[in-house]
């Protein structure tokens, strides 16, 4: 999307990104680990707006646990019936052939996130993503009518979905995921994200996310030049520099308030899916009380 969207008063998707493979409770022991737990925060944020829930899965111990997706997928489907979309991501560690064995357990998320370039984790280790184990993710993805969010963290990776849309592998238009101050990627700063969101394929829906302290400022100045905010306790723990965030409904209500002086209303669930390119439920939209 582009500023002129914004001026046109396009609606704006909410996401809520409640935990990932980065941080753990030792930094910030609000951080839900449990399934139950980010159902719950999902659903308090789908009170707030949030239309989509970006999961990871975690073990009993709290850590990382690619295999604990469906668990944690069916709890807030559960919870949050229709009102919420679901989006699969797991760490850059998992094979893309792994990540398809996850979602074929079940239940099918609606859109699942796909690296399209290396990344870097932890101080010694990094992962290599090849064309290859891209293109297959992507076709797999495509006939499982799941949609795949390409995570972009620099120009290259854009080169990369480019790639894609000339071989026709992807719908046009794409679902992006713009990624700011994450390890080995693109810097946060405000020039970034024009940079990234100008160079963008001119029709995506560019979901943007940013890290730390730049969530509030980098997602807000998305959100103005046309973008979709992702919020949530993977990217940031703190709502101020002494301040741990207690629950990511804290993050997505920061978000919803930018909409009530702007001229962008909260997409409602059928309208999230109808800009995510995905097909119609017959089904009411929110039931979930604010």
């Amino acid at each position: 999307m582009t500023y002129d969207d914004y001026i046109r008063g396009h609606e704006t998707i909410l996401g809520v990104a409640p935990t990932g493979y980065r941080y753990s409770t030792d930094v910030n022991d609000s951080l839900p680990v449990t399934p139950e737990d980010v159902a719950e925060q999902v659903y308090e944020s789908a009170s707030f707006g949030a239309t989509l829930a970006h999961l990871h899965g975690r073990g009993a111990d709290g850590n990382p646990s690619p295999s604990r997706l469906p668990a944690f997928g069916s709890a807030v489907r559960d919870l949050c019936q229709d009102d919420v979309l679901v989006e699969y991501a797991v760490e850059p560690a998992c094979s893309a052939g792994d990540f398809l064995t996850i979602i074929d357990e079940g239940p099918a998320p609606d859109l699942a996130s796909v690296r399209v370039g290396p990344a870097q984790y932890g101080y010694r280790d990094g992962s290599e993503t090849s064309r290859r184990d891209v293109d297959r993710l992507v076709e797999e993805l495509v006939k499982r009518d799941i949609r795949p969010n390409l995570l972009v963290t620099n120009g290259r990776d854009l080169q990369e979905v480019f790639r894609l849309l000339e071989q026709s592998a992807l719908d046009d238009p794409p679902v992006l995921t713009l990624l700011f101050g994450a390890g080995g990627g693109t810097v946060a700063t405000p020039m970034t994200v024009i940079s990234l969101l100008d160079a963008a394929p001119e029709r995506a829906t560019c979901l943007v996310r940013a890290t730390g302290p730049n969530q509030y400022p980098l997602t807000a100045m998305a959100f103005f030049l046309g973008a979709h905010p992702v919020v949530g306790m993977e990217d940031n723990l703190f709502v101020a520099p002494e301040t741990p965030v207690e629950r990511n409904a804290q993050l997505v209500r920061q978000a919803a308030e930018r909409t009530r002086y702007s001229l962008r209303d909260v997409a409602t669930p059928s309208a999230a899916r109808q800009l995510l390119g995905l097909p119609s439920l017959e089904t009411g939209d929110n039931d979930i009380e604010a």
